[in-house]
C-alpha cells in the first residue's frame, strides 16, 4: 500500500493534489522546481490516511483544506478564462481540432450526443440530485461503500454551478487539470483531449492494420475507441472552475482518483449512453485488465453508478458475485477501455512540462514586473495568458533549443498589454 503526496506546493500555483503528477513520475520534477519557488507561499499540506475507508491502495490524498468558492467569484474567473482562450490562435485550433474529431466518428447516435457535449459540457448527473438533501443522501452513499474519504465534501461531489442545465464555462476555456498539473490554463482540457483522442484514432487505425481487428465485426467498436477520449476529462468544465484571482477550484477526491473521473462516467449515464462506452470511459485512469485486480476501474463505475442514481447491475456495468464481490460486467474487456487508457498517457510527458515551465515562469517573472508573491492574481494572469498562447510543450521546446533565454524571447513576443495594470 502505498500513499504518494507533494510536501511543498506553492498554493497559487496549484491549490489541490494531481493524480497524474503523483503517478507519472513527475513527483520528483515538480517537488525540485517548486521548491525553488517556494518563497511564492507557504505549503499547502495534503494528507489522507492509507486505511481511512479507502476503497483501493491510496494514490492520492485530500488537500487539508478547501477554500470556499462562489458563484460571483466563479463566474468572474471563469469569463475571465474564456476571455483568454478565445484570444488564443492555438485554443482556437484546439477547440476546431476536437470537433473535427467527433465529426469524425462513425456511430450518429455517438458523433450527435459527443457533438452535444462538447458545445454544452452541462454537469445535468446535479438533476438527479435535485435537493440539498438529496445530495447529502448520495455523498453518504458514497461514504457507507468506501468510495470517499470524510473529508470529501457535497461540493467535492457537486461543485457550485448556477444551473445545471448549462456549463459553467465553455469547454475549451477549461484547464486540463490541477494548477500545478498538465495542460492547466484556459484551453488546456481542449488541447489535451484534442492529443488523446488522435492517439485513440491512431491505436484504432494500427490494430486494424497490424492485427486486422476493424476489418472483424465488433471485436473494436471505433465509435467508442475514439468518443471516450473526448468525454472522460469532461466534467473538468465544472471541477476545475477558475476563480476570479486566476486560480483553480480545487478538486476532491472520489473512488481515489480526482473526483472529474466518475462525475464524467456519472454523465455519460444520465446522458443515456451505452454501458460499453461508460465502461470504456472509465477506463481512462486503469484499464479493464482479465490477468489482474481491476478493482479501482470497478469502483469508479461504481461511485458513478451511485452518483447518477442508477443500479449498476441493472445498468449493465458490473456484476455481484455470490460472495459479495463487484466485478466487471464486460467479460472478457472489452479492447476500447484499454485504448482509451493508453491514449490517456500524454501526461507522462506534459506532467514534467508543466511544472518545469511554470517554475521558470515563476522566476521570469519578476522581468516582467511582476512579484509573485506579492502579485499572486497578476502572476496568475501572466502565467495564464503566457500558456494559453504558447503552451508549455511549445516553451520547453525553446527551452530544449535557446535554453532560458529563447523561453523569455517566445514571451516578449506576446501582447502582454494585459499585465499592464496592476
Amino acid at each position: 500500500m502505498r500513499t504518494e503526496q507533494i510536501d511543498t506546493l506553492p498554493a497559487q500555483l496549484g491549490r489541490g493534489a494531481n493524480r497524474r503528477q503523483f503517478l507519472a513520475g513527475g513527483v520528483a520534477t515538480a517537488a525540485g522546481i517548486f521548491a525553488a519557488a517556494a518563497a511564492v507561499e507557504p505549503a499547502l499540506a495534503s494528507v489522507i490516511g492509507a486505511g481511512e475507508r479507502a476503497c483501493c491502495p491510496t494514490r492520492i490524498a485530500m488537500p487539508l483544506a478547501v477554500p470556499a468558492a462562489t458563484l460571483a467569484d466563479l463566474s468572474v474567473g471563469n469569463a475571465q478564462a474564456m476571455k483568454l482562450a478565445d484570444s488564443s490562435d492555438f485554443i482556437k485550433r484546439a477547440r476546431q481540432a476536437t470537433e473535427e474529431l467527433a465529426n469524425r466518428l462513425p456511430d450518429q447516435t455517438i458523433r450527435r450526443a459527443t457533438l452535444d457535449l462538447l458545445r454544452n459540457p452541462a454537469p445535468t448527473y446535479f438533476l438527479k440530485a435535485p435537493t440539498d438533501g438529496d445530495k447529502g443522501q448520495v455523498r453518504q452513499e458514497l461514504l457507507n461503500a468506501g468510495l470517499i474519504p470524510a473529508a470529501t465534501t457535497v461540493e467535492g461531489i457537486y461543485p457550485p454551478v448556477a444551473d445545471p442545465h448549462q456549463a459553467p464555462q465553455a469547454f475549451w476555456s477549461a484547464p486540463g487539470s490541477t494548477y500545478s498539473g498538465h495542460h492547466s490554463y484556459p484551453g488546456g482540457l481542449a488541447v489535451h483531449e484534442w492529443v488523446n483522442a488522435t492517439l485513440a484514432e491512431g491505436y484504432v487505425d494500427t490494430y486494424g492494420k497490424v492485427y486486422e481487428l476493424t476489418s472483424r465485426p465488433d471485436a473494436i467498436d471505433a465509435s467508442i475507441a475514439r468518443a471516450a477520449p473526448l468525454w472522460h476529462d469532461l466534467n473538468k468544465v465544472t471541477v476545475f472552475q477558475w476563480n476570479s484571482d486566476g486560480s483553480e477550484l480545487v478538486e476532491q477526491v472520489i473512488a481515489d482518483t480526482g473526483a472529474h473521473h466518475p462525475t464524467s462516467g456519472a454523465e455519460a449515464i444520465v446522458r443515456g449512453m451505452p454501458p460499453a462506452f461508460v465502461i470504456a470511459l472509465l477506463s481512462a485512469h486503469d484499464p479493464p485488465t482479465a490477468t489482474r485486480a481491476n478493482a479501482r476501474l470497478v469502483n469508479y463505475l461504481r461511485a458513478a453508478a451511485i452518483i447518477a442514481r442508477v443500479d449498476p447491475v441493472a445498468a449493465g456495468l458490473l456484476k455481484q458475485l455470490p460472495d459479495g464481490t463487484w466485478v466487471l460486467a464486460q467479460d472478457p474487456p472489452h479492447i476500447e477501455g484499454y485504448i482509451n487508457h493508453l491514449s490517456d498517457h500524454d501526461f507522462v510527458l506534459s506532467g514534467d512540462t508543466a511544472a518545469i515551465l511554470i517554475g521558470l515562469l515563476t522566476r521570469l517573472a519578476p522581468e516582467f514586473g511582476i512579484n509573485p508573491s506579492t502579485q499572486p492574481a497578476r502572476f496568475n494572469l501572466f502565467r495564464n495568458l503566457v500558456l494559453s498562447q504558447l503552451s508549455d510543450f511549445r516553451l520547453y521546446g525553446y527551452l530544449l533549443t535557446g535554453g532560458q533565454a529563447a523561453v523569455k524571447a517566445a514571451i516578449q513576443r506576446l501582447d502582454l498589454r494585459q499585465l499592464q495594470t496592476p
